[in-house]
């Protein structure tokens, strides 16, 4: 399970780095379809090094051992970075609905989403919305110990 996930984290490290750095504008201009393609990658990558990274050492290493504190760190950044990456996913398969059968509709208009400024006013309220349910992971999470050498970050939301 250890070497599949580092392998996997590897895999996303390329892949989502190449993803952004691909997405980077050219002289053209910023486009609807390169703001959400960074954003997901951005959003991807907070999981890669942030989540990723820790989870797979702590698997190697048999145990969580970075702390508390850096337990309320993960326990965050996983749900930020799965709220945004969704948020991002579903801009993105509107985006592309609203392309390929509105724009059949209308022979080819522009769609409402084409609007770059719109599109990063609706990226910033995910943002938002992710950082308002992520933020108890700071408040409710432990390193709870099952044994003398299992220690595992966990979340511990009161009843």
């Amino acid at each position: 399970e250890s070497i599949i996930r580092a392998l996997m984290f590897l895999a996303g490290i390329v892949g989502n780095n190449w993803l952004a750095i691909s997405a980077i504008p050219s002289k053209s201009g910023i486009c609807t379809n390169d703001v959400l393609f960074i954003n997901l990658a951005v959003s991807n990558l907070i999981t890669n090094y942030l989540v990723d990274l820790p989870d797979t050492i702590a698997d190697f290493a048999g145990r969580w051992f970075m702390g508390e504190t850096f337990c309320g760190v993960f326990r965050f950044c996983a749900d930020l970075s799965e709220t945004s990456s969704i948020f991002t996913t579903f801009f993105i398969s509107a985006f592309w609905h609203q392309k390929l059968v509105g724009s059949l509709k209308r022979g080819g208009a522009p769609v409402k989403l084409d609007n770059v400024g719109l599109v990063l006013g609706l990226l910033a309220g995910s943002w938002a919305t992710a950082l308002a349910f992520s933020v108890p992971h700071f408040f409710f999470v432990r390193v709870r110990v099952t044994n003398e050498s299992e220690e595992d970050c966990v979340d511990v939301f009161p009843d």
